[in-house]
């Protein structure tokens, strides 16, 4: 997979947005971690179906698309 294309990525700095959003304060260095473990568990637990909808939803909409232009 070298020179691949990420498609999604999350950094620190996002994360300590959504903190400052929904607890109106940073994470520690502590938290962050902990945060990290739970994004990685919730991504790769069900990630078959997250991509099959994906898929499904971006071939659904591109159909639409072309029978518009029609």
């Amino acid at each position: 997979m070298k020179n691949e294309k990420i498609l999604f990525y999350v950094d620190v700095g996002w994360i300590q947005e959504e903190a400052k959003r929904l607890v109106n304060r940073r994470l520690t260095d502590s938290e962050l971690l902990k945060v990290k473990k739970g994004l990685e568990w919730g991504l790769t637990t069900d990630i078959d179906t997250v991509f099959a909808a994906a898929i499904e939803k971006a071939v659904e909409l591109s159909n639409e698309e072309e029978k518009s232009k029609r």
